[in-house]
C-alpha cells in the first residue's frame, strides 16, 4: 500500500511538470499569450497555412515553418509579440518564455470568426514587385522590394534596411513615411523585424496604409538629420 502511494505521488509530481497541449482562439482585437520553456519546443498548429512571421524580440527565438505549424523555440527568458501572416488573418499572440513547470506543447490557434469556411470566392492577391533604392550617406540603404493589396484600398510595402556603416543603428532613430504633395498619408502604420540594426547586417520592415484614391506617392527615409525619398508611381497600385 505504501509503495502504491508514493508511485502515486510521483506520477502526479511528474504530470504536473509535463507540457501541455491546448486550443486558442484570436481575433483582430484579442491576443493570447503561449507559454514557452527553456531547452523545448512549442508548436502552434493553424488551420490556414503561415506565410511570415514577425517576432517583437527576434534574437531570442529560433522559428521554424513546417506546413500549417510554426516551430518556436525559446533562447531565453524573455517576454514579447508574435505576429503570424497567414492567407486570411494576422494572429497576434503574446511570447512568454522562462524555465517554467507548466508550459505549452502544441497550441491548436483558431480565428475567433462565426466560421472557419474559406471564401466562396476569394480576390486575388495583387503584388508589384519593386527595384528601387534609397541610399543615405550614414551608408543605410533602404530596399524597395514590393507593395501588395491586401484588401480593396488596403496595401502594404515591404522593404529591407542594410547597415553598411561601422556603428550599430537603433530603428528608434529612423523613419519611413509616405507622403503626397509633401503632406504625410493618413492611416498608415510601420514595423520593423528588430529594434537595432547591427553592422554589415539588414532588417525587414513593412508599412501598412490605405489608399483611396489609385494615385502615386513618395516615401521618405529618415535617419536623424539626414534623409532622402523616391517617388512611387500609380504603376506599382
Amino acid at each position: 500500500m505504501k509503495n502504491f502511494i508514493i508511485l502515486s505521488l510521483l506520477l502526479v509530481a511528474q504530470d504536473s511538470f509535463a507540457g501541455k497541449i491546448r486550443t486558442i482562439s484570436v481575433s483582430a482585437n484579442r491576443m493570447k499569450t503561449i507559454n514557452l520553456k527553456l531547452g523545448q519546443s512549442t508548436v502552434l498548429r493553424f488551420r490556414e497555412t503561415p506565410k511570415k512571421v514577425v517576432v517583437g524580440n527576434q534574437n531570442y527565438f529560433n522559428v521554424e515553418f513546417i506546413g500549417n505549424d510554426i516551430t518556436i523555440q525559446p533562447q531565453g527568458p524573455v517576454k514579447t509579440n508574435l505576429f503570424v501572416y497567414g492567407e486570411y488573418h494576422t494572429y497576434g499572440l503574446i511570447l512568454n518564455a522562462g524555465n517554467f513547470s507548466s508550459y505549452d506543447d502544441l497550441v491548436n490557434v483558431l480565428w475567433d470568426s462565426p466560421t472557419m469556411q474559406r471564401p466562396k470566392q476569394k480576390k486575388k492577391l495583387s503584388i508589384k514587385k519593386i527595384a528601387k533604392v534609397i541610399k543615405l550617406k550614414s551608408k543605410l540603404n533602404c530596399n524597395i522590394e514590393k507593395i501588395s493589396e491586401l484588401r480593396p484600398k488596403f496595401y502594404v510595402l515591404d522593404f529591407s534596411i542594410f547597415n553598411g556603416s561601422e556603428k550599430l543603428v537603433k530603428v528608434s532613430e529612423i523613419d519611413l513615411f509616405l507622403t503626397r504633395s509633401k503632406i504625410k498619408l493618413k492611416n498608415q502604420r510601420l514595423i520593423f523585424s528588430s529594434e537595432r540594426i547591427e553592422t554589415n547586417f539588414g532588417i525587414r520592415g513593412r508599412i501598412f496604409f490605405n489608399l483611396n484614391k489609385k494615385e502615386g506617392f513618395s516615401l521618405q527615409f529618415f535617419n536623424k538629420k539626414e534623409s532622402e525619398k523616391t517617388i512611387i508611381s500609380r504603376m506599382f497600385l
